[in-house]
């Protein structure tokens, strides 16, 4: 996984920054990254993706909240780990926890009998 970014940083904002003060610092910062306005600049692709990401997260309240506690985008959580730590027997406790004991005779019901006819 990628280290993390500070996005408050890219964004040029403080960490209290209101929603309306993240759009105007999008927009000038934006405007001055775009890859139509700087042909020349092989730079500006990659910032103005950056700049994106993390207006992305910050504008959105839940992911701007995951953001502050965990320090990344929740879309970049690497999930592979649970893999290597658990177990499949912990997996399949974990799911039967989450969807109950029920959940294989859930998945097929047959068609009703008057169907075919």
């Amino acid at each position: 996984m990628d280290k993390p970014k500070n996005y408050y940083r890219i964004l040029e904002v403080e960490k209290d920054a209101t929603e309306r003060e993240l759009k105007i610092a999008y927009r000038k910062l934006a405007k001055k990254y775009h890859p139509d306005l700087n042909k020349d600049d092989p730079h500006a692709m990659k910032k103005f993706i950056e700049l994106k990401e993390a207006y992305d997260t910050l504008i959105d309240p839940e992911k701007r909240k995951i953001y502050d506690q965990l320090g990344y985008n929740p879309k970049n959580i690497d999930f592979s780990d649970l893999f290597n730590t658990y177990d499949l027997i912990k997996l399949r406790e974990l799911f039967k926890s989450m969807f109950g004991n029920n959940f294989r005779r859930n998945l097929y019901k047959p068609p009703p009998e008057t169907m075919y006819i």
